[in-house]
Formats: structure tokens, sequence, C-alpha cells
């Protein structure tokens, strides 16, 4: 019997991104399968990266190897804005592959140019898309129609899209895998803090992010001013990468929380080991391998395991996410998995919608 061939266009399964890392579970369970031919295109990496080639599965570059023309994508930002999204080489992808399913899931600006493409019709195609805040963006209502198999990861989205007479769309959440995340016990919860020099009766604030704008840094340093003067003991652990977004250090001078309250993840490129400290800036000298300038923050190119993740989250006695828009913030279900207390100001949504929006519990 014939494999049906499958291209999946989003994040590069091995990036440590929300998309990257649904590819990986969804690419990984239909590989095992054994069902499927499959077709990773990658957004954001060149056509022939040779990081491509550690997948068991079939992955290709959505960008030209060749400079120069790349540079000729690039004098037009809205044109290398698409072509880092996939859509430079999708029509060559979708000749060259011909599959019987293609499946893009990104941002809706990421994927909506595929809808106006003479082959998206022919072949049974899916949007599977995060929108993430109220009101819906007029690109994703607009080609709503065009669109069969409309997948979207947040419920509160879908409902709006139904109240816009779109019924046909459907809420599909994002994959998680449960197996990586859980609650260790007492002793090894101990060997940890004693591995990252952090006291037993240190209460532990956490909060897994991306450093992008949309997550709420100023409010949670304001919040956690006001905390620590009820708990002194309380530190800040910020599991995000140093190098964009808030400039954290100037936003905890403002208000008035001590740079060594703060801490954040190491990540070592070379023996993949971590260490959880107040960041000292970045490319540090690994303590456990001694490899000089090896050591930074936690990336998208570079971080963590997810089990090593998991020990990180169990570093913590509280979980608090902050945002102001979210179609589905994993860090969230994967903190309610290890059993913290998870508080969460979601503001995405709308009041009266925020519990449909992320799962999560509303202050």
């Amino acid at each position: 019997m014939k494999k049906k061939k499958v291209v999946f266009q989003t994040d590069f399964s091995l990036a440590k991104t929300g998309f990257g890392r649904n590819a990986r579970i969804l690419l990984e369970y239909l590989h095992n399968t054994g069902k499927y031919d499959l077709v990773h295109y990658v957004v954001g990496l060149n056509y022939s990266n040779p990081e491509l080639q550690r997948t068991p599965w079939k992955s290709i570059g959505c960008l030209p190897d060749d400079k120069e023309e790349m540079q000729e994508l690039q004098r037009d930002p809205n044109v290398a804005r698409e072509a880092g999204y996939g859509g430079h080489y999708l029509d060559k992808i979708i000749q060259d592959e011909k599959p019987d399913v293609y499946i893009a899931s990104q941002d809706i600006w990421g994927v909506d140019f595929a809808v106006n493409r003479k082959w998206y019709e022919k072949i049974t195609s899916v949007i599977w898309t995060t929108l993430d805040s109220l009101p819906i963006l007029p690109s994703a209502v607009e080609k709503a129609p065009k669109i069969k198999n409309y997948w979207i990861w947040s419920n509160f989205a879908t409902k709006a899209l139904h109240e816009k007479g779109h019924t046909h769309v459907k809420t599909v959440h994002g994959c998680l895998d449960t197996k990586n995340f859980y609650r260790l016990d007492d002793q090894k919860r101990k060997e940890l803090r004693v591995n990252n020099n952090i006291a037993e009766d240190t209460y532990i604030v956490g909060f897994v992010f991306r450093n992008q704008l949309r997550k709420s840094v100023p409010n949670l340093l304001e919040g956690f001013k006001k905390f620590q003067e009820k708990v002194p003991n309380s530190k800040l652990l910020l599991h995000t990468h140093w190098g964009e977004g808030w400039n954290i250090h100037k936003l905890a001078d403002e208000n008035g929380v001590a740079k060594e309250d703060i801490l954040t993840t190491y990540y070592c490129g070379s023996c993949y080991q971590y260490t959880v400290k107040p960041f000292v800036g970045q490319e540090q000298t690994c303590n456990h391998c001694g490899k000089e300038k090896s050591m930074n923050t936690t990336h998208v190119g570079g971080g963590v395991s997810e089990s090593q993740l998991n020990e990180i989250y169990n570093l913590m006695d509280v979980y608090c996410h902050p945002f102001t828009s979210g179609g589905q913030e994993i860090p969230i279900q994967e903190a309610k998995l290890t059993e913290l207390i998870t508080l969460v100001t979601d503001y995405s949504c709308g009041e009266e919608q925020c519990e449909e929006g992320s799962g999560s519990i509303p202050l």
C-alpha cells in the first residue's frame, strides 16, 4: 500500500520554539506509524542547511543557498518576510514532492499566502494557525471562506470566527508530549537546588517564555517587588533569552528588584548541561566542562532538553505566566503537569473569555 505523502510547513522540529516543538511531536508520531512519507518544509533555514540532515524524515529549508539570490530577496522587506516563512520555494516544493496533504502551521501572516496558490484547492490542504488575541486579524477573517480545513490553536478565536459565520473552523490545539513533564520526588528537588546553589527555603517564582514584548515582564517585576515585601526569601527564575526583547535588568532597577534576586538558565553548547544563576552576561565559562564562552541564556537555536526543562520547573514553587496575547501558551500546560500552582494573567481574549483562551486561571 502506497504511503500518503505529507508536506508540513512550520518551524524546524529541533528549534526551541512552540511551533518547533509542535512539529517534532507530530512528525515523530506520524513517522513512527510507518504510514506516511513525510517532508518537513522548514521556515527560516536555507534549502540545504546541514542541520536538516539530523531528522529521520526529509527536511528542506525555505530560503536559497545562493547568497546573491538571498540578497535579491532582501531588497524588498515584504518579499523577504514571506520568503522567510516559506513563500519563495513553496510552489517548487509542491511541484517536486507532489504531496497528498499539505499542512502549514504558523502565525496567520506566515501561512496566508499559501491559500491563493493555484494548487491549494487541488490537494487536501490545512491551515493550522495561532490566533492569539481579539479582535481577529483581518487577513484571518478574509481568508476564512477559502480555507476548507481551517484549524485554530485557541478556542476563543474559533468561537469568534463562528460568530462571523465561518462555522467550518475547528479548534485543534498544538501538540504536547505529556510524558516529559511531571513532579519529581522531594529528594530530587532538593538535589536540584543544591546543584544550582539555591537555598532550600528560597521561594522560587518561575516564568518560562520567549523574551517577546507580548510577555508582560514589566508587570511581573512590579508584582514580584510587592510579593517580596511579604516573602523576603523569594527569587524570580526567568527561563528565557536575555539577548532579545525586554531589558530585564533595567526593569528590575525601575521596580527596585535586586539583580541577584533574578535567576536565569544558562546552557552550555559544548557539554549540553545547564546552570541556574543570576544573569551576568552572555558567553560565560561553563562550570561543568570548563569550556570558555560556551554558556549562554537559553534561546531558540540552543537550549535545554525537555527532561532538563522538567527539572527547571521542579526548581519552582509557583509558576506565573503574564502575557498580553496567546493562542496556546504551552509552558502553562507543562507547569501544571509538574503539579505547580499556576498563576496566569491573560489579557488576550477579553475579561469573560480568558478561561477559554488558555485553559488557565485568570487573576
